[in-house]
């Protein structure tokens, strides 16, 4: 029952693959980005060359050499990743476009 009261209270897009929060590369399936300002409580990520190789709804930036990070079109579409997440533009990885995606304020 704990079990399932807890994973009720996570956002189903959230995982060790994208978003959830690491202090290591280990609490990752691929990197970490270290917590700052950019990524609060650090931020889980997959290295990309383009958005085709980003999970679910999310887009490959330039940021940290190539990285996966949500999408969104307001910051209310960060809301789940906690208060300090804020929808920004950020240069696509390998293309001359913005694309919106979740970061720290």
């Amino acid at each position: 029952m704990f079990a399932l009261g807890l994973a009720a209270c996570q956002d189903a897009a959230v995982s060790r693959q994208l978003g959830a929060r690491c202090g290591t590369p280990d609490e990752c399936d691929d990197r970490c980005l270290p917590a700052s300002v950019d990524y609060p409580a650090g931020f889980c990520t997959v290295e990309c060359d383009s958005s085709s190789e980003c999970p679910g709804d999310a887009a490959c930036v330039a940021d940290e050499g190539g990285s996966c990070l949500f999408t969104c079109s307001d910051d209310d579409d960060c809301g789940f990743l906690g208060e300090t997440w804020a929808c920004q533009d950020r240069a696509s990885r390998g293309q001359l476009t913005k694309v919106s995606v979740c970061r720290g304020r």
